[in-house]
């Protein structure tokens, strides 16, 4: 019996300004394009890369809940998502960083990502969903970097349990990140050898989950 040829693959990419790719060299050189070349096996494949800087995971909770996208999840193979840090990247901005305004917003976040994974697997059990955790910014080597290291590894806790509740692979650059102030472009962003991690991060994602495809 003949192989069949692969399916096309149909990426997504949605969330904030990692997405979008802020700080990369050029738009075909941050993650979200690079993880597309490595998925990419014919002329057939499709990459859509809808970031917006800036967005908060409320606001992709509402994005997501738009009829077109709605319909359009249904015929995806691959969909990643990054989402939270914006949220408290507000806190900041807002002068709002106390335990319980933190408290709040994580509180926050949680809800929102277990709704957008919700509304996701709803419309497309099958779908390959990655989610981007969260790394410390450099903002907090100056400001307390012990309570940062609490919080982060909290979120990225958090965001483990809901990622295993629906089938959804985490993408943890907690390590990878850690004490690497030369992978940043401004206080939150990744420079292009950031970008270049956090892809590996994903490619390493499919090949863990994928044995088969890494002997490629």
């Amino acid at each position: 019996m003949r192989n069949q040829p692969p399916v096309p693959v149909s990426y997504l990419a949605i969330g904030d300004s990692l997405t979008e790719g802020i700080g990369a060299n050029s738009p075909d050189q941050h993650f979200v394009a690079q993880f597309f070349r490595y998925l990419q096996h014919s002329e057939n494949c499709h990459l859509r890369n809808w970031g917006i800087s800036g967005m908060t995971s409320s606001e992709l909770l509402h994005f997501v809940q738009n009829p077109a996208l709605q319909r359009l999840f249904p015929r995806l193979t691959h969909l990643t998502l990054t989402t939270g840090g914006c949220d408290f990247i507000r806190l900041y901005d807002q002068g709002k960083l106390s335990l319980k305004e933190i408290l709040k917003s994580t509180k926050k976040v949680q809800e929102n990502v277990r709704r957008i994974f919700s509304l996701i697997r709803d419309k497309n059990p099958d779908l390959t969903v990655y989610l981007l955790g969260f790394y410390i910014p450099l903002p907090a080597y100056e400001l307390g970097i012990e309570q940062a290291k609490i919080l982060v590894q909290s979120l990225n806790r958090l965001y483990t349990r809901l990622c295993r509740t629906f089938g959804v692979h985490l993408v943890n650059p907690y390590h990878c990140f850690l004490n690497r102030t030369e992978y940043f472009c401004d206080e939150v962003h990744p420079n292009q050898m950031g970008y270049d991690q956090l892809a590996q991060l994903f490619i390493q994602s499919v090949e863990q989950s994928e044995p088969s495809r890494s002997a490629l």
